[in-house]
């Protein structure tokens, strides 16, 4: 087995002499090289490629930021981690943009080595050098709506609550993504990982929030549409954004566990945000697979795998991957449209997303959800216990599409508390 190459970056000799120590268990399945500034780390990369770096903020000559920046620009596939003091916070809201996953000093040994070992696993699970490379240039995804001056608005005005910033996330796929991968992080040393966006957002604050969401200007403008190298109409972003929003909302209100409500809504408005990935490839082809559809009626993750070899849901699941989010969600991502290859275990989040978007997408584009080119799976919803309900969510999404918005919550759940102005407007 070829091992992995890390490169340790801090400009305090008894930090790295501790990393040696900490990780010397390591040595048989890691090659580590542990650099004293950036220059030095830079020139260690034009010698030889790294999976990973895990550099410092605070150094004198090149900071971590800068260091960060120009890796990105280098060499995109490498995963980038932070490995910095509390006190370095305000710096890292400046690297927002540019790091994959945070880590706090002092670090234990065993957190070190599972967020270097998840981004190299998710490395070999989803191994395809083109996909790397795309994720590996992406610092923020496009704002999918005027959800970021919401949200912008939201945070200063001081009656503002927590729900009421929740909501407002919660009503942006790209604004989700960036809030769960922050608090996800290591660096805000959460006891265990989470995929509730109401729970991520109390969990950071409004301080947090304000610090490294506004300041870091983690959400910027949205780009042009069409994409570097695509047709202008080649990914509609508004109308991905309503389909997240209906299939977010129907797989809530499908499973039956309340547990696993906040799963489901998280899993369903992310389950696309690949596409946005691929479209957004500096070497873009998207627009090829999209017209190719629109044609052909194939199913999508066909022609992508045609036309660029590897599907918006494995694309999906490895930028959530190295952002450091929890597995289940990834495997969700990844699998939305091809549940039956999942074996084992629970796929209750997993059959509720599923039969969601395949009935939201139908619902939108006016055909019937098992049509031809459809993704959905009739056994594996059986094995669920899901398929008869498919006449009874088929009704809803369509009267949801119909009146141009997601159907009301269940009373009781999270989203029931939501504040006027976050509730998605009508699309007429």
């Amino acid at each position: 087995m070829n091992r992995r190459r890390i490169l340790f970056v801090d400009d305090d000799q008894n930090v790295l002499a501790g990393l040696r120590n900490l990780l010397r268990k390591q040595r048989d399945r890691w090659e580590m090289l542990f650099s004293g500034g950036g220059v030095e780390a830079l020139a260690e990369m034009e010698k030889a490629p790294f999976d990973v770096i895990v550099t410092d903020m605070r150094m004198p000559g090149m900071d971590g930021g800068t260091l960060l920046r120009q890796v990105k620009a280098r060499y995109p596939s490498t995963v980038r981690i932070v490995l910095s003091g509390y006190a370095d916070r305000l710096a890292v809201a400046s690297v927002v943009a540019v790091a994959h996953q945070f880590l706090s000093k002092p670090a234990e040994a065993d957190a070190v080595r599972a967020v270097i070992e998840r981004a190299c696993g998710l490395q070999t699970l989803l191994a395809n050098a083109y996909l790397q490379r795309v994720v590996g240039t992406i610092d923020q995804l496009p704002a999918l709506s005027s959800h970021y001056w919401l949200l912008a608005a939201a945070i200063a005005r001081p009656e503002s609550s927590i729900a009421d910033i929740a909501a407002i996330v919660e009503g942006d796929p790209a604004m989700s993504l960036k809030v769960l991968q922050l608090v996800n992080s290591a660096y805000f040393g959460m006891s265990q990982r989470t995929d509730s966006i109401p729970k991520a957002v109390a969990y950071l604050g409004l301080d947090n929030l304000k610090g490294l969401v506004l300041a870091a200007h983690v959400f910027g403008p949205e780009p042009e549409a069409g994409g570097a190298g695509a047709p202008a109409d080649a990914l509609d972003l508004g109308a991905l954004r309503r389909e997240a929003l209906l299939t977010a909302n129907l797989a809530r209100r499908i499973v039956g566990n309340p547990a696993h409500r906040d799963a489901a809504f998280t899993a369903g408005l992310v389950h696309d945000i690949g596409q946005v990935v691929l479209w957004r490839a500096p070497d873009c082809r998207y627009g090829e697979v999209l017209a190719d559809r629109r044609q052909t009626h194939r199913r999508l993750r066909d022609v992508e795998h045609e036309v660029i070899g590897t599907t918006h849901g494995v694309a999906g699941a490895y930028l959530l991957g190295v952002w450091g989010l929890p597995y289940d969600l990834a495997e969700v991502v990844a699998f939305h449209d091809s549940p039956g290859s999942v074996e084992g275990g629970d796929v209750t989040v997993l059959a509720a997303v599923h039969l969601a978007a395949a009935v939201a997408e139908a619902a939108i584009a006016g055909v019937e959800p098992t049509a031809p080119g459809t993704d959905l799976d009739q056994d594996f919803l059986e094995r669920a216990g899901l398929w008869t309900e498919l006449p009874r969510w088929r009704r809803e999404a369509e009267q949801a599409a119909r009146a141009g918005g997601p159907p009301p919550p269940r009373p009781g759940s999270s989203a029931s508390a939501r504040a006027p102005a976050a509730r998605e407007p009508s699309a007429r």
